[in-house]
């Protein structure tokens, strides 16, 4: 019954992307919230989806590669569906929701049956602790490049006098500004909390916190590229298209460590299409 609920999940994400994009082409009022609507309608299925696989399993549905993938683009979608409440704009729901789809047909080519009994390592508060938190700060990552996206084009817009339809579609620059300004520092706590719960889960298991692994090496990268973001925000007052810039080159390498280290560097926490458990650090 999961397995339903995600393929519903991934045709609403798709109908909201699609619905979306007919209303940038085609100036309308019924488009927006059909492409809204879906995503409330994918959210709703995808939630259950997760609900229904950590009642059927018995554990927290975030020990697999499948389930961290999945969860990553639940938890990316109700953010979004926060933020609407505070600036309805259809743009980034048009960004979202591709993002959301794109992520849950990704999951669908890992291995999603659980075959072998869950190793006592996992039979731990740590994972959800570490997982959920970790997650949660590359998503807060996903809707600030989404605004920095949003921030340069409609800057290009005002600079180049092109006041018209799309102008009037997309936030304001000060709200965009606002988006990364609250995001970076709490996504940045995040992430840092959920490297070190994992680190301390390791250390509890195995008598060492850090293995080198790639993952945790890219982790550590990624970090470190976001602890410059807040120094060049904070200290220097880094604004505007600057910050913009950064929060899409910093979510690039958020992509690239969550998914391309997985498939390219191999390691301990490779993404392949072997039913297998992520170990600490495992995002």
């Amino acid at each position: 019954m999961d397995l339903l609920f995600f393929k519903i999940a991934i045709v609403l994400y798709l109908g909201a992307s699609l619905g979306y994009l007919i209303f940038l082409i085609i100036s309308s009022g019924a488009q927006p919230w059909i492409g809204f609507w879906c995503a409330v309608g994918g959210f709703a299925a995808h939630s259950l989806s997760i609900l229904h696989r950590a009642i059927f399993s018995g554990f927290v549905p975030l020990a697999t590669p499948f389930d961290a993938v999945s969860f990553f683009s639940w938890i990316t979608v109700g953010l979004f569906l926060m933020i609407r409440y505070r600036d309805p704009s259809p743009i980034f729901g048009s960004i979202v929701t591709p993002l959301a789809a794109s992520l849950l047909l990704y999951a669908s080519t890992l291995s999603y049956q659980i075959r072998e009994p869950i190793v006592p390592i996992l039979k731990t508060w740590w994972l959800p602790i570490h997982v959920v938190l970790a997650i949660a700060g590359n998503a807060i990552f996903a809707l600030m490049a989404t605004g920095g996206l949003m921030y340069i084009v409609q800057e290009r817009l005002i600079k180049t006098k092109r006041i018209g339809r799309l102008h009037h579609l997309l936030p304001s620059l000060e709200t965009l500004d606002t988006l990364n300004r609250h995001g970076l520092p709490f996504g940045f706590f995040l992430l840092t909390i959920g490297i070190i719960s994992g680190a301390l889960w390791a250390g509890s298991v195995w008598g060492f916190y850090w293995s080198w692994d790639p993952k945790e090496t890219w982790s550590l990268i990624t970090w470190l590229a976001y602890a410059v973001m807040v120094h060049q925000r904070v200290v220097l007052g880094w604004r505007g298209r600057r910050a913009a810039v950064l929060a899409i080159l910093g979510f690039g390498l958020v992509m690239f460590t969550f998914v391309g280290v997985s498939a390219l560097l191999g390691g301990h926490h490779a993404f392949d299409n072997r039913p297998r458990f992520m170990g600490p650090l495992g995002l």
